[in-house]
């Protein structure tokens, strides 16, 4: 191997050829051959006294130790009967003894190969020359046969191409699989275990990829290399959110605490954050600071899945902290994060991920980024105080409608290659209006696109080049069979409750972060019509008791409106009462804004330290949260009598198209109050 500079040997590596060498003198052979190179690779155990990487590999698949130890030793042994002549030890040319062992002096890893391998007459022989901590030069020398020899190449072309610091066990075991040895494949049929799977779980691209860093396989099933599905040679995937990747940077480039946690509630772009991240790692744009970093996303359920007995959580979990701390250029990305709470332990004040984590969150060696939902942050995570006062908080708010253009542009364009098909922007922000109101639970950008995919199929199975209102809505027949089938009862109860809801949301004046942008009075998963609302973050209303009154009337504005039509309320309408009744529960409870001056200055309390819940005030409670709604009902009907013609028109506007959005309604509207002015 043709290379000025030699990478160092790990002392798991030494531990590695000391055990072959303790073998291959015990049977007698004069050169170390496959069986003896699967015995090494197999037996060796690291530092940390944790099992061989190839061992842990195998066990993965459902292969025992002893099993895999028994066909190894059955290869050993048939090959050593199979010598009619004993050759003697192999010598070193120095007085040193070829036994080498690993010292406990940490400094010992600083041993020098001089030369990787070298040709004789008779042998082809690996030398091994090595300096310890003391200066003192051994060489050693290991004869191989013609299978291994190809091993030895294949580990020299790796350390050529990857420019290894350290050799360890796992690029003896890649440059095996290089070799393509028969009697490898012979011993994979022997456990029953698929030699073709293996090669493809031990190719150098996927082990080392680009990276000075590589994941032990003993980690590789609940750790993911991030920047390896980043393309940073592509245009970014993720557009806008500049203000939260800023205060992502800005957290891990201080000195202590540099932990995040990423809240936002599922489909905003938790994760798409954390990929934006990796781009500009990947792309060299980042902080200087952050220059080749590596970001790994950890599955806490892969790491927890299969560990049946007590203390195997326990060892995954310190293999990963171990291996953590030996690599200090990474970003760990979690995501669910409040699952790390727990994760491991058999029972309550034991060891777990989050306990084990803590430390190196302390010393801040490793950067840790997690990802939860608002509630799961308030419900689990924030409750562990010294877990949490590591971690600064960054949400992520789902963007606006007509910022999603905006935000999701690059990935129609990676969809639109993928499938074949074109889309213009005027279509997009159809499928933005159309997602809004048949997924309504669920969130922006990640609905659209949802969206988008769907109706590029659907385009693509048409025939169609360019996706066009029919290859979006067609992703919906089932609901327009399910209109085609109300009675124009149900259609029209439905059209003045969405309709009272938007028309009251535009009116009050209170309600200024209000967004209406769409109604539907087609049915869905969920609900039978909808009423798009966004709240506008960026507004801040003065939360008084008049304007909670308004958001109390809002909720009920639809039920308010449906009994212009008819009574009794539908189970639709009902459904907004569970809204109302909440909110006037914490007006009285939390916020202490009644007409009632025994409520004012004081809130009710209900927990353990704070019992304040008895039947007295409960009934009083009642009776408040009753007032309240009462007064938001009168103040809904006031609005809607008022505006009882606009409702009129928009409810037979919906009878007609059954889905408007904001400027068609608008427009609705407009002509009604131009019909006020004329008259």
């Amino acid at each position: 191997m043709e290379n000025n500079k030699y990478p160092c040997i790990s002392v798991t590596t030494l531990n590695m050829i000391n055990i072959i060498l303790e073998v291959m003198r015990e049977h007698n052979f004069i050169e170390v051959n496959v069986p003896l190179l699967l015995y090494g690779l197999i037996k060796y155990s690291d530092e940390n006294g944790n099992p061989s990487e190839f061992l842990s590999y195998l066990c993965s698949i459902e292969a025992s130790s002893l099993e895999i130890e028994y066909h190894i030793s059955i290869m050993i042994d048939t090959l050593s009967k199979a010598m009619a002549s004993v050759s003697s030890e192999p010598e070193s040319t120095e007085t040193h003894d070829t036994n080498v062992s690993s010292s406990s002096d940490s400094s010992d890893n600083d041993i020098e190969i001089i030369e990787l391998f070298e040709e004789d007459d008779e042998l082809t022989t690996f030398t091994l020359q090595y300096k310890n901590s003391r200066g003192d030069i051994s060489n050693l020398f290991i004869p191989v046969d013609d299978e291994v020899k190809k091993v030895f190449k294949s580990l020299a072309l790796l350390t050529e191409q990857y420019n290894f610091e350290e050799l360890e066990p796992l690029h003896f075991i890649t440059a095996m699989f290089m070799a393509d040895i028969v009697e490898v494949k012979e011993f994979f049929d022997e456990l029953d275990i698929n030699y073709i799977e293996a090669l493809k779980n031990y190719n150098p691209n996927k082990v080392f990829s680009n990276f000075s860093t590589f994941i032990p396989h003993s980690l590789s099933s609940f750790l993911t290399v991030i920047n390896e599905k980043i393309d940073a040679k592509k245009p970014c995937e993720i557009l806008m959110r500049d203000r939260e990747t800023e205060t992502l940077w800005n957290i891990m480039l201080k000195m202590n605490k540099r932990n995040a946690v990423i809240i936002g509630e599922p489909g905003v772009g938790k994760t798409a954050l954390i990929e934006k991240i990796t781009y500009h790692i990947n792309k060299g744009d980042c902080p200087p600071e952050f220059k080749d970093f590596k970001v790994l996303s950890l599955d806490v359920n892969s790491l927890i899945a299969g560990t049946q007995y007590r203390g195997d959580a326990e060892q995954r979990i310190q293999e990963l902290i171990k291996f953590l701390e030996k690599n200090r250029k990474i970003i760990l990305f979690i995501d669910e994060v409040h699952t790390i709470l727990g994760a491991g332990s058999c029972a309550p004040g034991e060891m777990d991920l989050a306990n084990a984590l803590k430390p190196i969150l302390a010393r801040g060696d490793t950067i840790v980024i997690g990802a939860t939902t608002f509630n799961e942050y308030e419900q689990v995570f924030k409750r562990d105080a010294a877990l949490n006062r590591r971690f600064e908080q960054v949400e992520v708010r789902e963007p606006k409608s007509e910022d999603v253009y905006a935000m999701i542009k690059n990935k129609i364009k990676v969809l639109s290659d993928h499938h074949g098909v074109k889309i213009n922007k005027k279509m997009v922000e159809y499928a933005i209006m159309i997602a809004g109101c048949f997924a309504y639970g669920k969130k922006n950008p990640d609905k659209t696109l949802d969206l988008l995919d769907r109706a590029m199929v659907s385009a693509k199975r048409a025939k169609k080049t360019i996706v066009d209102k029919e290859s979006i809505l067609s992703n919906f027949d089932i609901f327009f069979k399910m209109i085609s089938t109300m009675s124009e009862d149900a259609k029209k109860a439905t059209a003045y409750h969405e309709a009272g809801h938007y028309i009251f949301g535009k009116v009050s004046d209170k309600l200024i972060e209000y967004n209406l942008k769409a109604v539907s009075i087609m049915p869905a998963q969920d609900y039978l019509g909808v009423t798009v609302l966004e709240i506008d973050c960026e507004k801040v209303p003065f939360c008084n008791l008049d304007y909670f009154i308004d958001v109390i009337a809002y909720n009920l504005a639809g039920r308010v409106a449906e009994s212009f039509f008819r009574e009794p309320f539908t189970s639709g309408a009902s459904e907004d009462l569970d809204d109302a009744t909440k909110t006037a529960f914490i007006v009285v409870t939390k916020y202490g804004m009644t007409s009632n001056d025994s409520f004012k200055n004081r809130i009710y309390l209900n927990s353990e330290d704070y019992p304040m819940f008895s039947e007295k005030s409960i009934d009083t409670i009642n009776d408040e949260v009753t007032k309240l709604i009462q007064q938001a009902f009168k103040r809904a009907t006031a609005l809607l009598e008022e505006n009882k013609d606009i409702l009129e028109a928009i409810v037979k506007a919906l009878l007609k198209k059954q889905i408007m959005s904001e400027p068609e309604l608008d427009k609705v509207w407009q002509k009604v109050v131009n019909r006020r002015n004329n008259n």
